[in-house]
């Protein structure tokens, strides 16, 4: 285990500010910190090992919290490459506790029980597509027109967002990180964007949390079904949840839902605690004891899912459940293939950008 640790924000009044240390009698210099800030690539997520006046600090910072770095200070006997992803899961998981609730952060017991926040998951790295409008954007397209240069869609998105210049990178950017899309260089000047994957996000009904229901939490599973039923069935008076309804039909729910979806997926705390519901309802100290995420922290994320439907609470049993089951669901675009076999034959791609497509389609698929 580290020796020390603190976590560190680049100010812009300020300079460096020292939010976290541990232990208390951590003494850090305005040198030293701005040897472990400045170490970093700029928007690259990574560790980095330096000897800082007498000390090994491996320091760690991460896109998604710009401005802030955790310095883990090594014991000699310690080899870095042996705890780089333990060091990764500190760092992200303190750093997600300071967004949320700073007051929460004790690095001495985080060092202690070795508290970690995993990377983004897929469903994570595919909610970002439906938060930044221009990516879902690109992706329509896409579902059109499945390869395309990268000239073309930056033409096509200025005509779609009636701007003079757009920042095609940041727009792809998600569809490129969640692996919908890959972009390369055909030949030597033709960049090309080809859709090898396709997106689904809805909500699933509860089943695994729902059948475990009836044996940790049998007093509630009764009034659980009626939850899940009231939401997903068909029969009147309930309109009932579709999520196979075309999107041009006024009653999917699509269009209107998956911006919810998308927010609490990409929402680090809610999203450990939809994993947590989604094995089985518990109660907060369960879902706190599971996430390692205090119980304080973990309430707001439940009362957040609650007002989208997602989550419940039972309060004379003290038991949160899944009522619906937020899902992002990749799967293989079939409709490419006969698109472009089209677009060979009209000649709007060459037989290089077509044999690269399958290729790139195989390479994905056959993982």
């Amino acid at each position: 285990m580290p020796e020390a640790a603190f976590v560190v924000q680049l100010d812009d009044y300020h300079g460096f500010v020292v939010k976290k240390r541990y232990p208390s009698t951590l003494t850090l210099t305005e040198k030293a910190l701005n040897l472990v800030f400045y170490e970093h690539q700029k928007g690259v997520e990574e560790i980095q090992e330096l000897e800082v006046e007498g000390m090994r600090i491996a320091s760690f910072t991460a896109d998604a919290y710009p401005g802030w770095t955790v310095g883990f200070v090594l014991g000699s006997d310690e080899v870095l490459d042996s705890i780089s992803k333990e060091i990764s899961g500190m760092g992200r998981f303190m750093l997600e506790l300071m967004s949320q609730d700073p007051e929460s952060v004790d690095i001495a017991e985080i060092l202690e029980k070795k508290s970690t926040m995993p990377s983004l998951a897929e469903e994570q790295l595919c909610a970002q597509i439906y938060l930044t409008p221009s990516s879902a954007l690109l992706l329509e397209r896409l579902h059109t027109e499945v390869v395309e240069s990268t000239a073309k869609l930056s033409m096509w998105l200025k005509s779609q967002v009636q701007a003079d210049s757009v920042d095609l990178v940041e727009a792809i950017t998600p569809l490129m990180d969640s692996g919908l899309v890959k972009v390369e260089m055909v030949g030597k000047t033709l960049e090309t964007a080809f859709l090898l994957k396709d997106l689904f996000a809805y909500r699933a009904p509860p089943v695994e949390s729902f059948s475990k229901a009836e044996v940790v939490a049998p007093g509630v599973a009764a009034e659980y079904r009626e939850y899940i039923s009231k939401f997903f069935s068909p029969e009147p008076p309930a309109v009932g949840y579709n999520p196979t309804l075309p999107i041009d039909d006024p009653n999917s729910p699509i269009l209107e839902d998956r911006e919810k979806i998308s927010k609490i997926i990409s929402n680090t705390v809610q999203y450990e605690v939809l994993k947590s519901l989604r094995e089985r309802p518990r109660s907060v100290s369960e879902i706190s004891e599971h996430t390692a995420f205090p119980e304080r922290v973990i309430q707001n994320a439940l009362w957040a899912m609650e007002a989208e439907r997602i989550a419940a609470h039972f309060e004379k049993q003290d038991v949160w459940v899944l009522i619906t089951d937020p899902r992002m669901e990749v799967f293989f675009p079939e409709y490419v293939l006969p698109v472009l076999t089209r677009k060979l034959e009209e000649r709007k791609v060459n037989s290089d950008t077509a044999r690269r497509y399958l290729e790139l389609l195989i390479q994905t698929w056959s993982e």
